[in-house]
């Protein structure tokens, strides 16, 4: 009824290599948001695995914490709670999980949270960003086409300043880009070229360094018509 990424993760590259970008795209409702969302809280509740969330643009920072966590903490994580910290002067937050309480002392660091237009800014704190185990790009695809610009260019930037560290030129820091599928000739299947090869019936697509699962949620679909507001 919901989606489920497990085979997604499961795939290998056209070459046959561990993909470090991972892109899921189906219709709305489907429940991608929500898996990947719970599947990196769980990476650091029982791995202490960081994550990192990626927003296009800076205002979207704002109330992070609650965008990520309040449909989750519902549904999986009762009791837990989760809050923000501006950092250099709000051009990243610190995400921090805990058990609720008043005391702040009792929550621990479990990620970031980072607006690509300010890639070029966020290479000076590269450094504080070391343990970040994966990032998580939710509506890489803009409903209103509005991208940053040479949005490419910084989404390299971002991934580059965050894979290294730890005493590593590169680190694997894998990628998972969620979205509805808004168009084919968006800036990442473009760079990727990804748009020539995709058809309405391909499930999955394989590239080099990359995969990709485009879905249809038939429950999802069904209900959204069925709905009192669509019926209208």
């Amino acid at each position: 009824m919901y989606y489920d990424g497990t085979k997604l993760l499961s795939m290998l590259d056209i070459t046959g290599n561990k993909p470090e970008i991972y892109m899921c795209t189906s219709n709305r409702s489907a429940g991608k948001t929500t898996w990947f969302n719970r599947f990196a809280v769980k990476k650091y509740l029982n791995e202490n695995k960081k994550f990192m969330l990626v927003y296009r643009f800076d205002y979207e920072l704002d109330d992070c914490a609650d965008k990520f966590f309040k449909e989750i903490r519902t549904l999986f994580f009762t009791g837990w709670n989760m809050f923000s910290r501006r950092k250099a002067k709000g051009k990243y937050h610190e995400l921090y999980i805990g058990l609720n309480t008043d005391e702040e002392m009792e929550y621990q660091l479990c990620g970031y949270a980072v607006a690509l237009n300010s890639a070029d800014k966020l290479k000076k704190y590269s450094h504080f960003f070391a343990d970040t185990s994966m990032m998580i790009f939710d509506e890489f695809q803009a409903e209103d086409n509005k991208y940053c610009s040479e949005e490419i260019a910084k989404f390299i930037s971002l991934h580059t300043s965050v894979a290294r560290g730890g005493g590593n030129q590169v680190r694997y820091v894998p990628v998972y880009m969620i979205g509805n599928p808004v168009s084919i000739v968006n800036p990442y299947y473009i760079a990727m070229k990804i748009s020539a090869r995709l058809t309405a019936e391909t499930k999955f697509l394989k590239g080099r360094g990359f995969v990709l699962e485009q879905g249809f949620n038939e429950s999802a679909s069904k209900a959204q018509e069925q709905s009192a507001f669509n019926s209208a």
